[in-house]
């Protein structure tokens, strides 16, 4: 019976191709317009979250911490400027389960370390972040990056916004020149590219400047150690160090009345992050999904014209032995076709157009999840029955004998 069903749906919708094709449009249009906006939605979250995580998932960032709802700790005023030093960092190295640790100049807010520094230019000022060179980066545009014999000197590649800081409007102005940074000459071998304001950013290390390991560790001598990084080994408890670590510390600082734990501010900032961006692009889906209801609202139309010009079909089959649940089925089975059809060609067209978009505008990414994609098609199936079924119930309730002769 079912196989009968189908393949007289099928050769319904064969014999009205271009009937069928043109009730599909809204489908298609609704569906592919969903799936860009999903696609570069969860682009633009994927990408915004490459800022926020840390650059190794095995690596704990350690704070100390004080319970402000503790009357006693509150009363304290130890805490307040308190700093980590060198021997809390030999000390820890005890540690059977830290691989390495280092020092955190910074305050926890996305994967690039560095601490804040003057910058001077003959009379003129500024500030920027700087931080120890680490690896070649792709964000030097202008100049050069290090190379070895950079490392034993004091050179420096700035941020394109530390450049302007400056008042200089042009890289190839100071390039080769020497500026201060916190009292200290070093001399100027690159700048990093430009940001638009349109720009996209996956990588807040642009935004600062770089020096050898050996200058960033002079540079930050005197300056305060807000937390100390600790990359767990292989095969050990990343809680069972951050307790170690703890126990420690309060031994070796028995003044202190807080706790040192680590630190989650990246977490709560990324889960928020991506919640804000998760309702923004959810709003927009549903915008764009209300063209879907215009193509339901279309399937809906066309079937009722289809249902008024097959009565006498209707008509022969009942009075042939075809049950009302028969001729319910086959119309619902018809306008779900058309839909699912119309959502499959519009999750392609989709997924093209969104691709296409991430080729020509380098600074989107546009990614079409299967998920995103399954879902996309069985909607548009919903819809087909959704829509379909005041028709097919019209057809299925007709008098054999009147659809006949009408």
């Amino acid at each position: 019976m079912l196989k009968n069903l189908l393949l007289s749906t099928f050769l319904s919708l064969r014999a009205h191709k271009l009937r069928v094709f043109l009730t599909m449009v809204g489908i298609i249009i609704g569906i592919t317009a969903v799936v860009i906006v999903s696609a570069i939605g969860e682009g633009m979250k994927q990408s915004s979250m490459k800022v926020m995580e840390s650059t190794d998932a095995d690596t704990v960032r350690l704070i100390y911490k004080v319970d402000m709802e503790d009357d006693s700790a509150a009363s304290e005023s130890s805490f307040d400027n308190f700093a980590f030093n060198m021997s809390d960092l030999k000390m820890l190295r005890k540690i059977k389960g830290v691989d390495n640790l280092s020092a955190d100049y910074g305050y926890g807010f996305g994967p690039q370390d560095g601490v804040s520094a003057n910058v001077a230019f003959f009379e003129t000022g500024s500030s920027t972040q700087v931080q120890a060179y680490q690896k070649p980066d792709e964000n030097v545009t202008f100049g050069s990056d290090f190379t070895a014999e950079d490392m034993n000197k004091d050179r420096v590649v700035l941020a394109y916004d530390t450049m302007l800081g400056l008042n200089i409007k042009k890289p190839k102005d100071i390039i080769g020149k020497a500026i201060d940074i916190d009292g200290q000459k070093y001399q100027v071998i690159g700048v990093k590219k430009k940001i638009n304001m349109d720009e996209m950013i996956t990588d807040g290390s642009v935004f600062n400047s770089v020096i050898p390991k050996r200058s960033f560790n002079e540079l930050t001598k005197d300056k305060p150690i807000n937390a100390i990084k600790l990359k767990v080994a292989a095969g050990h408890e990343r809680e069972q160090v951050i307790s170690e670590a703890n126990t420690l510390l309060k031994d070796y600082h028995p003044e202190l009345v807080g706790n040192f734990e680590e630190d989650r501010t990246n977490e709560k900032i990324r889960q928020q992050m991506e919640q804000m961006i998760q309702a923004v692009v959810t709003g927009l889906i549903f915008i764009t999904a209300i063209s879907l209801l215009v193509g339901g609202i279309g399937v809906m139309n066309i079937m009722y014209v289809s249902v008024s010009e097959r009565k006498r079909e209707i008509g022969i089959r009942r009075a042939i032995g075809a049950k009302p649940s028969n001729i319910l089925i086959q119309f619902l089975l018809e306008a779900a076709f058309i839909t699912l059809i119309g959502g499959v060609l519009g999750v392609l067209l989709g997924a093209g157009i969104a691709n296409l978009i991430s080729t020509l505008i380098p600074n989107v990414q546009a990614i079409v999840s299967p998920k995103m994609a399954l879902l996309s098609a069985g909607i548009s199936a919903g819809i087909g029955l959704i829509f379909g079924v005041i028709p097919a119930i019209n057809a299925a309730k007709m008098d054999p004998i009147k659809a006949i002769y009408q």
